[in-house]
């Protein structure tokens, strides 16, 4: 009976450490794709970003305004919006099965309609997976005020 139990114990242990490898697996592979995302925004790859993106794709700047994939992907053609660079700091990414809430901090320096700005934010991405692949279906910035 004693063995039966360590058996069972050690097969528990195994398969508990082998999903939480898969899970600590799946948090950093959405940080990446953040940081693939934000390198295609910087190298102006909109088929790369197009791909990378749902359909329903809806987005909320740091000044509340609201944008669907469609008016992004025009803009980024366009030419109205170029990033210049990007800097993401402190992401922390959690799983839940198909969907993944990335949240971290955002810097960047960027061209919107020929006036260069600077940004400064907190943000929150949701991707969903979907045919065994992440796509970005939101993403949300809220401005970080300077200290007084």
């Amino acid at each position: 009976m004693r063995t039966v139990i360590a058996v069972v114990t050690t097969v528990v242990l195994l398969i508990a450490g082998r999903e939480a490898a898969a899970h600590g697996a799946a948090e950093e592979q959405i940080k990446q794709l953040e940081r693939d995302r934000q390198d295609a925004f910087v190298r102006g790859d909109v088929d790369a970003l197009e791909r990378a993106t749902s359909d329903d794709y809806t987005t909320i700047n740091a000044t509340g305004r609201l944008s669907t994939k469609p008016q992004m992907m025009q803009n980024l053609r366009q030419g109205k919006t170029k990033v210049l660079w990007v800097k993401l700091d402190s992401l922390k990414a959690r799983v839940y099965g198909n969907t993944a809430i990335l949240t971290g901090e955002y810097r960047d320096a960027n061209v919107r309609d020929g006036v260069e700005r600077r940004t400064h934010a907190l943000f929150t991405r949701v991707f969903v997976k979907s045919a065994g692949q992440w796509k970005a279906v939101a993403y949300q910035q809220t401005a970080v005020q300077s200290a007084p």
